[in-house]
Formats: structure tokens, sequence, C-alpha cells
């Protein structure tokens, strides 16, 4: 992101962002698929990017880079283009322009694969650090209380009582012969927990990431010894529970309960397909011991939640913890659009559960999977946080098989590897830096372009003129990057997409409805308060020649408000006052013909959503 990036005050904004975000993208239906590569320019907002944002289109995915004042820390963000669309042309209401390569197919193969191969060299590194900064935390809790008794991602799902009358072992009807063969392997692993490397992170780890780095390097995995117990834990508790099954945690699944949410006979015996499949993968990996220890769990939950839904002919899912932070407390939505949101829910649900059933493949499972966490994002009002593995948070219920031997404690110190995680997160954090100028979310595309093809040629076949980094060039400003593109004569065509109001405007005949109550905030049927945008009074994105004034109005009305925030700070802890210098901090360009706020809908319903956003998408 550029400028709104280094106001730490409307960080706020970014939670509320990915809270309504993640409770609307699911409503709607997605466009035609993309064969278009090229620049995006996306206008400026109040909130995240006050001076625009910059990202590429490669086909249906878009890559940009945001900074994370958490781990400081420049990601690059690989996400769906529906996704991408709606975020940035609905909810925050921007305009979006693609300048657009023409390139053959080869050469569009070869510009993705390089920027996905970027992204994952990142993500291995970023992967690495939090191994490391787990690896000292658990260790320096050991080291305190001089126990293991560490909670593990997945075992949450289970109790440490015994279940008589558990499915399971009906279900893989094990032989007397598999059955011993399965306890040989348990012992193997118990062993193979006592004899861990206390070497495992020593400082040569580094070496992977050397102060001459290229972000293009591709680096390995590090193993650490947490890591490594956490790995045996769970293939060892895998094949103990198909032997000798717990209770589950009840509480850590989802019934849906309800007519709508009741399975048919036809789903039932599809379903009753795939739990064989799953079961048979599962015996698989047991006897071949080549699985990942989270395809094991993952494998194991599928076919107990699909299990659960088959015996209660109900919608059963496991409840995944959802990492992600927040900076604000949650905001109860109306009850108007939380029906109305129910309803595109229950829609949905129609849609995602004839698309589950029509053939079985991981792929399906993880796209069933993910819509149900969205739905449990929604009703506990929580950040959605993707990914594959379940993650209830537990303690292993078989941990009386562990080893007691002290090699279960690394012989190296928690300030040792506390060292090491600091050391390696330093120098990541310098590897992907962020700066407002000289490392923003334009300028560093065109550097990884032109790390990736010097001379703007992809095997040989030219499709841009690298931009220059040199500061005076105002490259970094991403409207002065798009003009620049626009005139290349590599970009062959440029398409707009308009923000969800300008869509909305678009149908208006009326001229006084459309210029005049439109732009004023208190008669605008279109826009409606929300929690993401402070008051203001006019919207200034239409005229460029009436800005001024309209601008000057927008200030007068911030003053006015800071000044009434002033008194009532005492009861308001300030937010009041806060909000009104925000109005007044976005309507000072207004003043000389900048444009920047232009408001934000994330409590719109799908219907809303003018038939224009699809059709455009479809005529390309």
């Amino acid at each position: 992101m550029f400028f709104g990036r280094n106001f730490s005050a409307l960080s706020k904004t970014l939670f509320l962002i990915c809270f309504f975000l993640f409770f609307s993208i699911p409503i709607l239906p997605k466009t035609s698929k993309l064969n278009s590569y090229g620049f995006l320019y996306i206008d400026a907002n109040s909130g995240q990017s006050s001076g625009g944002h910059s990202a590429l289109l490669l086909g249906d995915r878009v890559y940009h880079l945001q900074y994370s004042f958490e781990d400081k820390i420049f990601h690059i963000v690989r996400e769906n283009w529906d996704d991408f669309r709606f975020q940035y042309g609905v909810v925050e209401n921007r305009n979006i322009e693609l300048y657009e390569w023409k390139l053959s197919d080869s050469a569009k193969q070869t510009l993705r694969q390089k920027w996905n191969e970027l992204y994952l060299v990142q993500e291995t590194h970023i992967q690495n650090q939090k191994l490391l900064e787990e690896d000292w935390e658990w260790n320096d809790s050991q080291s305190k209380e001089n126990t293991y008794q560490e909670s593990i991602s997945g075992f949450g799902y289970f109790t440490s009582f015994q279940d008589l009358s558990s499915p399971i072992p009906k279900l893989f009807s094990f032989q007397k012969e598999e059955i011993k063969s399965i306890k040989t392997n348990i012992q193997y692993l118990v062993s193979e927990l006592s004899k861990i490397q206390t070497d495992t992170n020593s400082t040569s780890d580094l070496d992977i990431l050397s102060d001459n780095s290229s972000p293009l390097r591709l680096v390995p995995s590090i193993q650490t010894e947490t890591n490594f117990r956490i790995e045996k834990d769970r293939k060892i508790f895998v094949r103990k529970f198909l032997i000798e099954p717990v209770l589950l945690y009840e509480q850590a699944f989802v019934t849906l309960e309800g007519k709508e949410f009741t399975l048919s006979n036809e789903e039932i015996s599809t379903w009753k397909g795939y739990r064989t499949k799953l079961i048979s993968e599962l015996k698989s990996c047991i006897y071949k011991n080549e699985c990942q220890d989270w395809e094991e769990m993952t494998l194991l939950l599928r076919i107990l939640y699909l299990h659960k839904s088959i015996e209660s002919r109900q919608i059963v899912f496991p409840k995944k913890n959802f990492t992600g932070f927040s900076y604000l407390e949650y905001t109860e939505l109306p009850e108007v659009i939380m029906n109305n949101k129910q309803k595109e829910y229950a829609q949905l649900f129609i849609e995602k559960r004839k698309e589950f059933g029509k053939v079985y493949h991981p792929i399906q499972f993880y796209n069933w999977e993910t819509f149900l966490s969205h739905y449990q994002s929604f009703m506990e009002g929580k950040s959605f946080t993707e990914g594959i593995e379940f993650n209830w948070i537990g303690k292993n219920p078989y941990s009386n098989l562990r080893s007691k031997s002290k090699n279960l404690f690394s012989h190296n110190s928690p300030d040792s590897k506390k060292r090491l995680w600091e050391t390696y997160t330093k120098k990541i954090q310098n590897l992907y830096s962020y700066h407002l100028i000289l490392q923003n979310c334009t300028n560093e595309l065109f550097f990884y372009l032109q790390l990736m093809f010097p001379d703007g040629k992809i095997n040989g076949e030219p499709f841009w003129d690298p931009l220059t980094q040199n500061v005076f060039g105002f490259n970094f400003i991403p409207s002065i990057a798009a003009f620049k593109l626009s005139n290349s004569s590599y970009t062959k065509n440029f398409k707009l997409y308009p923000s969800y109001r300008n869509l909305k405007r678009n149908h208006l005949n009326d001229w006084t409805k459309k210029h005049i109550k439109e732009r004023f905030v208190p008669t605008s049927q279109i826009y409606r308060s929300n929690p993401m945008d402070h008051p203001f009074l006019f919207f200034t994105e239409e005229s460029i020649w009436s800005r001024p004034i309209l601008g000057f109005a927008n200030v007068v009305y911030g003053v006015g408000y800071s000044g009434f925030g002033i008194i009532k700070s005492p009861i308001d802890k300030g937010k009041d006052f806060s909000k009104g210098t925000e109005i007044i901090f976005y309507s000072l360009p207004e003043l000389f013909f900048f444009n920047i706020r232009k408001g934000h809908f994330p409590l719109i319903a799908a219907e809303e959503i003018p038939q224009e956003y699809y059709l455009k998408e479809e005529s390309q």
C-alpha cells in the first residue's frame, strides 16, 4: 500500500475491511475466467492507501504487496481476481484500471510461474521464522515447568477418554496382522522421539538466508526439534486412535440444524462413497508411512465429520481456530444486514453442496471446508483464516505413550534458540522491507519484474519498458506509474472497472438526483454510513472544479466535529475527536483539487450490485 500505510490510526480500517469482506465475498457469483495479463492501478480512498495502490493481474490471479505492522514484513499477496475486485471495487469503492500486455501463451505461463516462485520463496521464509519462534517459545516454557505438555494443533477435536462405542473399528475393519503392524509402527515412532538430534537448530541454518540473499533464491524449510516432535506425536496419535479410539470433543464440531441443512438420500449415498475413499487413503498412509502428519490428521477428521453428518443426516463440520489478529472489538451488524446475509448464505449452501457432491477430489473438500469456515467466521464474528489444516488446539490424548526420557528436552538453551529466531527474523525483515517512497507497493512490483526479466523480455518477447528506480522519476507514485504505462508501446489495451458507487450512479437518469442528492451524504440513497468511514458531508470525486468549495465545507464540518469531540472526550475517550481529525485530513487535499475519500460499502447485499459488474467481466 502507499501513503495510508504510514498512519497507524488508520490500521483500524484494515480489520474492518477484512471483517466485512469475509462476510460479503461468499454471496457473490463468480465471474467468467480471465486471461488478461497486465498492470493494475487502483484509485485512492481513505483508510488503507490514500495514494492509490498497484498490482499485477496474471490471468485469474492478482499479485500485489502489503506491509504488515505486526511482523514488519512487506508481504507478497496472491489472491483470486474475483475477491480482489470485490474488496477494492465494491467494499473500498475504488476504480480499477488495467493496462494490459499482449503476451503469447508461453510468455504468460513463464510470467505467472516466476511470480508463483517468488511468492513461495517468501512463504518458506515466513514459515521458517514461525517454526523458529515456536521452537524457542515451547522450549522456554518446558525449561521453566520441566515438563512436555504443549498443546498441538489438531488435538483439540479429541478427549482423553476411551470411546468403547466408536464407529472407527467397524469402518476400518483391521485384521489382527494389520493391528499388530500398526502397533509395531507406533513403537518405532515413540522410539524416534527419544532420538531427537540436539544440533537441529545450529547457526548453520541461517546460511539459507545470507546477507546478500536474493528474493528469487529458493530456500529449504527448516526442521526444528519442536516441529519434529509434533510430527511424530500426530502420527502416533492417528495410529493409536484407529485401534483404540477416544471420545470426540463435541464442542469442537458444529452441527447445522434445520431443514435447509438436512442431507438428502442421494447426498447420504455420495458422502458414504467419499468416506470409503478417505478410509482407503488413510490406510495407505498408515501402511506405507509416506504421508505428512497433517495429511493423516486431515484425512482422519474428514472421515469423522462425514460420518457424523451421515449419522445425523445434518451438515457437521469441525471448527477452526481463527488465528488472525483484530484491531477492533467485534462490531455487531444491523439486524437487516444480518437477515440478508443469512438468506444469502442459505442460497449459497445449496450451490456449494451441489458442487461438493459432484466429484471426489481434494480440491472439492478444500472448497467445501473453506466455505464452512467462512460460515463459522460469520456466525462468530471473527476474521476468517485460510488454511487446509484443522487446527483446533489441544493436548495429546495419548501422551502417556511418549517416552519419559530427558532427551525430549533440548540441550540447546532457550536463549540460544531465541537469538536464532531473532537473527533470522531480522534478516527476512531486511530482505522484505518497506519504505514509503523507496520500497512501496508500486516500485517493489517493478523491482521484482526487473529481477526476473532485466531487459523487459520474456524468452526474447518484449512486454514492457522497465521503469527507472530513481526516486526523481516519481515511479513510486501509483498514478504516475500507470500514466507512463498507458503511453508505453507495449500496453495494448486499457480496461476500466468502475467502483460500486459509480456503477450505481450510472443507473440514475434524473440529473438532480445524480449530481446533487447523491453528492450530499445525508440525502444519498446509494451510500449509507458504516463503521469503516468517518462522517463527512460531500462526495467530491465527480467534479474537479467544484471540489475546493465542497472540500471547504467538509473541512469546516470536520473542525466542528472535532470541537464537539473534545467536549465528549471524557465520555467516549476521544473517539469523536479522532473522527473529526480524519474528516479534516481527507478533506484538505480537496481544497487543492485532489480527491482521496470515496466512501466504503461493506454492508451491501448481493442484489444491490448492478448487473454491469458481471457483464463488464463477461465482455472481455
